[in-house]
């Protein structure tokens, strides 16, 4: 299950020493996902896979840096249309982790992500709010602009 998946030794979750850059996306809930998680999973970040939707659209708008996901909503959730309560400590928690491991850029993707974010209280000085990967308004312009977007951004911080 995950959880022993996120319980393997002293492997840093973002990488060092590499010229990728370390970003982290903050959506708003996981749904369990071809057996790699189920309804009721505690999953404080994880590395979202390609073949998902949203996973797809991120690796696009990220390249080839390195992308863990956290969620706004603690528990996992039984399918994409379900939604999780926001818990702002939650986020506060993996964020402060996430930030010691090195993280580069943070993506705040859709509204709920930016309201759970704005009520941890979380800081951090490389930040983009964009839309929910998932959200139907992305047109191939619009996702070839933010990938230039955040290369612009990491341009800067890296």
């Amino acid at each position: 299950m995950v959880g022993q998946f996120l319980k393997l030794p002293c492997q840093p979750y973002l990488r060092e020493g590499t010229a990728l850059a370390n970003i982290v996306a903050l959506l708003e809930s996981m749904w369990g996902w071809r057996g790699y998680s189920e309804k009721g999973d505690v999953v404080p970040f994880f590395r979202i896979s390609p073949d998902n939707f949203s996973g797809r659209r991120l690796y696009r708008i990220c390249g080839d840096h390195n992308l863990l996901v956290t969620n706004s909503c603690r528990e996992c959730q039984a399918s994409a249309n379900d939604h999780g309560t926001p818990d702002p400590q939650w986020v506060l928690k993996n964020l402060t982790f996430l930030k010691d491991q090195k993280m580069d850029l943070l993506l705040v993707c859709g509204r709920v992500a930016k309201e759970t974010y704005e009520k941890s209280g979380f800081t951090f000085p490389q930040v983009l709010f964009i839309d929910h990967p998932a959200a139907r308004r992305w047109s191939n312009a619009s996702l070839d602009a933010m990938a230039a977007r955040v290369a612009e951004q990491l341009a800067v911080c890296v």
